[in-house]
C-alpha cells in the first residue's frame, strides 16, 4: 500500500475493485455479452504489456454488464486502463462515445508534507473551493478524483465542448499551489475522454491501485457551482440547433456531414509532416515538453493518415528516450503519459491545433510559411515567376538539379544492379554520392531491384 493510500485508509471507506466499478457501471447500464443491444453500449478497457524483444503489446476489451474483463484484469501484471464512459462499437474514438458516467481529474506531485491534507480541506463544506469528489483513487504517486454523476452524461458534440470547457476550469482550480508542486505551466490538461489506471490493478509502483469513498454521487447543479459562468455546464439533453434548424441556416453543413456522412474537414498532409516532427522530438523534446512533443505527434498522425498500430509503437518507442532526459524525481517519463498523449489520436478534434499552440506546448520553434496574406495559389504563382526571371538573368538554374543528373536513388539502384555483391562504402566511392545520401536509399533502391527482377522472373 503506498503513502496516500494509508493515508486515505484513515478517514475514508475503502471500496474494493468490483463494487467500485459496478458503482461506476450500475447493473443493467451496460450491454450484455454478445447481445448488440440497440441503445445499449459497452465500456473499453485497454492492457499494455511489455513483451521480451520490449516492443508493448496492446489489448483491448470490450467490458460488458458482468464486467468479467474487469475481474480478469485484477490479475494483469500490465498497465490497465478504462475512463468511465461507453462507447458504440471496439473503438475509443470520441465520435462512438455514448454516456458519461464520471467526471475524471487527476493530481499529480502533491506536496509531501500535507499536500493531501488541504486537498481534502478544499473539497470541506468549511472552505468550498473545490467540489468534493465521489471516490479518491490513490494511483501510486497520484491521485483521480472521481465525480460520480446521478445520471450518466450524454455525449452530444454541444456537451462536449461544454464538458471540456468545464474540466479545463476545474482542473486549473484543483492544481492549485497548496496542494501541488506542479502549477502555471506544469499543470496537465486532460481530455474528458482519458482512461485512468484501472483500480485494482498494479501501479508503476507494484502496489495496487486502491480507491476510497470520499463523497456522493454529484448532479450538474452542484458542480457548476464551482466554475465561472462561462465554463458552466447548460446543454445536457439538447443541441444549439435541431436539425431541422441547421438543415435552413447551414445547408452546406447539412448536405456534407447529415446527408453524405462526410468526417470533419482538415488539411491532409503526407507522412513527411510526421516523419519530420518524430525526428524534432527525438533531438529536441525536453523535461517540462516531453508529453506535449508526443501528444501532437498523435495529432500529425491523424493529419497524415498514420495507422494507429505505428504511432503507438512509436510512442512507446520513445517512452525510454524521454524518461532518460529526467532530471529529478518528480518529473519521470511514463506508460501514463504516453497513453495520455495518444488520447489525441482518438479524439481527432485537436487536429485543427494552431501552429502558436504547437511552438508553446513543445518548446520547439516552427518557421511559418510567409505569404504576406495572398492564397497559397498567387503565392506560388509568383514565386515561380520570379523565379524563371532571376534564372534568365543569371543564364544558369538557380534551382532543383542540373536537367539530367537523374535522382540520387536512380543512381544508387543503378549501381547496385551493376554491382550485385557491392557494398556501400564502394558505391559512395564509384558515385561521388555523400554517405548520407547513399545511406538514406541504400536500402529502399535494393528493395526496389528485387522487385523489379521478380517481375522479371515472371
Amino acid at each position: 500500500m503506498n503513502i496516500l493510500s494509508k493515508k486515505l485508509m484513515k478517514w475514508f471507506e475503502f471500496v474494493e475493485p468490483m463494487t467500485f466499478y459496478r458503482e461506476i457501471f450500475p447493473f443493467g447500464e451496460l450491454d450484455k455479452y454478445g447481445a448488440n443491444t440497440k441503445g445499449k453500449y459497452t465500456a473499453i478497457a485497454v492492457e499494455i504489456m511489455k513483451r521480451s524483444n520490449e516492443k508493448q503489446l496492446i489489448k483491448r476489451y470490450t467490458v460488458t454488464d458482468d464486467l468479467e474483463v474487469v475481474d480478469k484484469l485484477q490479475q494483469s501484471e500490465g498497465f490497465c486502463i478504462i475512463a468511465p464512459i461507453t462507447y458504440a462499437g471496439k473503438s475509443r474514438k470520441s465520435k462512438n462515445a455514448r454516456f458519461m458516467y464520471a467526471l475524471v481529474v487527476e493530481l499529480d506531485n502533491l506536496i509531501e508534507e500535507d499536500g493531501l491534507e488541504r486537498l481534502i480541506t478544499q473539497w470541506s463544506d468549511r472552505v468550498y473551493w473545490i467540489p468534493c469528489p465521489t471516490y479518491t483513487v490513490a494511483s501510486g504517486t497520484g491521485l483521480h478524483l472521481y465525480y460520480l454523476f446521478e445520471n450518466p452524461i450524454p455525449l452530444f458534440s454541444n456537451v462536449v465542448k461544454e464538458l471540456q470547457q468545464f474540466k479545463r476550469e476545474l482542473t486549473e482550480k484543483i492544481w492549485n499551489r497548496h496542494v501541488t508542486t506542479d502549477t502555471g505551466d506544469k499543470i496537465q490538461q486532460e481530455s474528458i475522454f482519458q482512461p485512468f489506471r484501472m483500480v485494482g490493478t498494479l501501479t508503476k509502483n507494484g502496489d495496487k491501485t486502491e480507491a476510497f469513498r470520499t463523497g456522493v454521487p454529484v448532479s450538474i447543479e452542484y458542480m457548476n457551482r464551482y466554475v465561472s459562468p462561462e465554463n458552466q455546464i447548460t446543454q445536457i439533453y439538447k443541441h444549439k440547433f435541431s436539425l431541422d434548424d441547421a438543415k435552413g441556416k447551414f445547408p452546406e453543413w447539412y448536405e456534407k456531414r447529415i446527408v453524405r456522412h462526410e468526417p470533419k474537414g482538415c488539411w491532409v498532409c503526407k507522412r513527411d509532416l510526421y516523419d519530420w516532427w518524430k525526428r524534432r522530438i527525438i533531438a529536441e523534446a525536453v523535461v517540462g515538453h516531453r508529453y506535449y512533443c508526443m501528444m501532437i505527434l498523435s495529432i500529425y498522425a491523424v493529419k497524415c493518415n498514420i495507422p494507429q498500430e505505428e504511432l503507438e509503437q512509436d510512442c512507446f518507442s520513445l517512452m525510454e528516450l524521454f524518461e532518460s532526459r529526467t532530471d529529478d524525481d518528480t518529473n519521470h517519463f511514463t506508460e501514463k503519459d504516453v497513453v495520455s498523449a495518444l488520447q489525441s489520436f482518438e479524439d481527432k478534434g485537436v487536429v485543427t491545433y494552431p501552429l502558436n499552440s504547437i511552438v508553446n506546448r513543445s518548446g520547439i520553434s516552427v518557421e511559418r510559411n510567409k505569404r504576406n496574406f495572398r492564397k497559397q495559389t498567387t503565392h506560388l504563382k509568383i514565386a515561380r515567376a520570379t523565379l524563371e526571371i532571376m534564372n534568365e538573368d543569371n543564364g544558369k538554374p538557380l534551382q532543383g538539379r542540373p536537367k539530367g543528373s537523374g535522382t540520387a536513388l536512380e543512381r544508387v539502384k543503378e549501381w547496385q544492379r551493376q554491382h550485385i555483391e557491392g557494398k556501400k562504402a564502394d558505391c559512395i566511392r564509384d558515385t561521388g554520392l555523400s554517405k548520407p545520401t547513399v545511406l538514406k536509399w541504400w536500402e529502399q533502391a535494393r528493395i526496389e531491384n528485387l522487385r523489379m527482377c521478380a517481375k522479371k522472373k515472371k
